[in-house]
């Protein structure tokens, strides 16, 4: 399974880096597994999630 970076999330979901940080502290995306050096390994799995959040906002409705 291929693993993305934070950056590269960020760049493919049209969203910042602190705006995953945001959505992994509250919960809303899991919090993924580091390589050794720290950085995190996303699944691509993730921008489907992040878009999923985006339209829901988009609707009205929050992140609660």
């Amino acid at each position: 399974m291929e693993s993305l970076t934070i950056g590269k999330v960020a760049r493919l979901a049209e969203v910042g880096v602190e705006t995953i940080r945001f959505y992994e502290r509250e919960g809303l995306i899991e919090e993924p597994p580091r390589w050794e050096s720290g950085y995190r390994q996303y699944p691509k799995e993730t921008i489907r999630r992040i878009g999923f959040i985006k339209r829901a906002k988009d609707l009205g409705f929050t992140l609660r």
